[in-house]
Order: C-alpha cells, then structure tokens, then sequence
C-alpha cells in the first residue's frame, strides 16, 4: 500500500522496472474502465434488471412443476 503513494518513483519513468511501468498504466487506465462500466449499467439497468427478474421469475415456476 505504500508503494502505491510514492509518486515520486513514477517521475522517473527510465529508471523503473517493466512491472512497474505496467501496473503504472494499469493504474492510469483504471478510471476509464469504471467510466465504461458506469455507462453501460446506467444505459442496461433496466434491461438487465429486467432479464434477471425473468429468469428467476422461470425458474421459481419451474421449480413448482417438479414438485407436483
């Protein structure tokens, strides 16, 4: 967790090892991807919600007709 707020490692970016330039971007690009994720579950909550409703809905009345 400490390694992770010394930004002053970062500054030198010849000097640091390949993991670190990696897990470097990783953390840069990691804002875009929650960006993306929020757009889509904003735009599909109600489709997904929906098709959840549906399966569980299917499965609960199936689960009905084997009992009897």
């Amino acid at each position: 967790m400490k390694k992770i707020f010394q930004w002053e490692e970062y500054l030198n970016w010849k000097n640091m090892s390949k993991e670190q330039k990696l897990n470097f971007k990783r953390a840069c690009l990691f804002p875009f991807l929650v960006y993306m994720v929020y757009v889509f579950l904003n735009q599909y909550s109600l489709a997904i919600l929906l098709l959840l409703g549906l399966y569980f809905l299917i499965r609960f009345k199936n689960r009905n007709k084997l009992g009897r």
